[in-house]
Formats: C-alpha cells, sequence, structure tokens
C-alpha cells in the first residue's frame, strides 16, 4: 500500500511538532486538556523547533504574527520556563496557565512610565515588556528549574 507524499509529510510533521502546555503544567500529550489541544492546533501554522539540552528541552515556535515563543521543559516534561519576542503579545493566560491570574494582578497595579511588569516571588518570576511592534518577556518557576539551570538560560 502506497501512500501519498503529502500524507507521509502530514504524519512526520505530527510526529516532530513540539506539544504545547502552560507554565507548570505537563508537556505533550501527557497533558491532555483542551488547553493543551487548542494552542497546539492554534500553533500548527505556525514554525516550530526542539532543541535538547542537558537536562531540558526548549520547544521553540515563530508564530504567524512574528512572535517567537519559547517553553523550557524539564527531564520530568513539566514546563518550568516560557519566554517570548516578538511584534505581538502572545497569549499570556495560555502560556502562564495557573500563574495567569499574578501576572493579571501585577499588570494592574499602577506603573510609573512604560508598561513593564516584574514579579520576583517565590512562586513566580516574570519580566514583560515593550512597545508596540517589539514585545519581550519571561516567566519561570523558581522551584522547578533543574538543576543546573539558570534563569541566565532562559531567553
Amino acid at each position: 500500500m502506497r501512500f501519498p507524499v503529502s500524507v507521509m509529510c502530514a504524519l512526520l510533521f505530527a510526529q516532530s511538532a513540539p506539544a504545547f502546555a502552560a507554565l507548570g503544567a505537563a508537556a505533550g500529550p501527557a497533558a491532555g486538556t483542551v488547553q493543551a489541544d487548542s494552542v497546539a492546533r492554534a500553533k500548527a501554522s505556525a514554525s516550530a523547533r526542539v532543541t535538547s539540552y542537558n537536562g531540558y528541552t526548549v520547544s521553540e515556535v515563530v508564530e504567524p504574527s512574528g512572535t517567537t515563543v519559547r517553553e523550557y521543559i524539564g527531564a520530568d516534561n513539566v514546563v518550568f520556563a516560557v519566554s517570548w519576542q516578538g511584534p505581538s503579545m502572545p497569549n499570556l493566560q495560555q502560556l502562564l496557565g495557573s500563574y495567569a491570574d499574578q501576572f493579571a494582578a501585577a499588570a494592574s497595579e499602577p506603573h510609573q512610565g512604560r508598561r513593564a511588569v516584574a514579579i520576583q516571588s517565590d512562586q513566580l518570576v516574570l519580566r514583560s515588556g515593550g512597545h508596540m511592534r517589539s514585545f519581550a518577556g519571561s516567566a519561570y518557576v523558581p522551584a522547578l528549574l533543574p538543576q543546573g539551570v539558570t534563569p541566565d538560560n532562559i531567553r
């Protein structure tokens, strides 16, 4: 039985495409949530790359808008950090998951000057800022950082 080349390419892409989950959640099909499924579908048309390092993996997607989103996944298959950079903000509700409320609270506080947001706690470290067509940020859970990984590794 012969499969068309397009079917074979689709099957290979499905196996190699990174699975996306929220910060602190299990990555990949093990997450099994509607949210993870909707994020994966939304990212399907974007270009993706997965890079392995000593003790963790980085799944990087360039969204159709041009924004690069990286998810840092530990050996335990849990997303310990996320980062973004590009012309538009990604959906932080999806990226931050259960930590999104902390971000929303910090973002709603009065700020001097630019609308940068910073959170530094035992539960979450987050930096986000920028201006129209140039946004960047990162967030990580200190307790989930794998041994040997420092905040400098999150870019």
